[in-house]
């Protein structure tokens, strides 16, 4: 393989805020291995991205301890690369106010997310902030009104089950993507990971064969189908396994690592 850039989902990929419960970062949740991994990969000439759902202000700790300023955010909405915005993909007004409409009248709170802060809002927001807190994720601003923000908005969490999740399907241009048994992303079906990978393999010149890319989550399927090498973790989804090239050990099994090491590229 001649492998120029990886990309690696955030959490239950590198972080492992699975097995390790109430630390006070994400550094202290990212395994030595996991770091070294990464520190080899560059010696050996192949560049490193983050890969997430998260916004940009929820991995400022893991760029600067892992000395990545490369970055795809908002599950593909927002990327840069060096310090500088490749490619950016925010929600149309037209698609904000039919999310709104739907959670006013089903009273389900939302999560906006801009790039340097997010919001939640609406009723029974509880909901929401349990998911959060089991994520180790910082504590959102809070607002009672469900109002359709003067910002851009890049990502949006639903604080639905699973039983509910199809008061959101009617809406056309929304992809449902779970991550928690109470809480869904709503994502533009025009965009995802995979979209702003290949913005990113253009930019650079390169073919989807000069990249592999790690994951554990529904939000990764896309993201493991456009590299040329596609890593599901151990501890990974198991319909995300069915689209990977390579099952590397959990990420609390030094997973990152020892596919690295397996895959020859460190």
């Amino acid at each position: 393989m001649d492998i120029k850039v990886a990309f690696f989902d955030v959490d239950g990929t590198i972080v492992d805020n699975h097995s390790k419960k109430n630390q006070s970062s994400d550094m202290e949740l990212v395994p030595a291995s996991a770091v070294e991994a990464i520190r080899l990969l560059k010696e050996n000439g192949i560049t490193p991205f983050i890969a997430t759902g998260r916004s940009p202000f929820m991995i400022e700790e893991l760029l600067k301890g892992l000395e990545i300023d490369s970055f795809i955010c908002t599950n593909g909405q927002y990327a840069v690369m060096n310090g500088r915005v490749m490619y950016e993909a925010p929600y149309s007004q037209a698609l904000l106010d039919e999310i709104v409409a739907v959670a006013k009248e089903n009273h389900v709170p939302l999560l906006w997310m801009p790039t340097h802060h997010y919001v939640l809002s609406g009723e029974n927001q509880e909901v929401l902030l349990e998911a959060l807190d089991n994520m180790n994720l910082p504590y959102p601003i809070i607002e009672t009104n469900l109002e359709k923000p003067d910002y851009k908005i890049y990502q949006m969490v639903a604080g639905v089950t699973k039983e509910n999740e199809h008061i959101f399907e009617p809406i056309e241009e929304v992809r449902i993507v779970r991550w928690q048994p109470n809480g869904i992303d709503l994502l533009p079906k025009v965009g995802s990971k995979a979209t702003a990978i290949e913005v990113i393999l253009d930019k650079l010149g390169l073919k989807p064969e000069n990249a592999v890319a790690f994951g554990d989550g529904l939000n990764d399927i896309e993201m493991l189908q456009t590299v040329g090498c596609g890593v599901a973790m151990g501890n990974a989804h198991e319909e995300l396994k069915k689209h990977a090239n390579y099952v590397a050990k959990p990420v609390y099994e030094d997973g990152i690592y020892n596919a690295c090491k397996d895959l020859g590229l460190i």
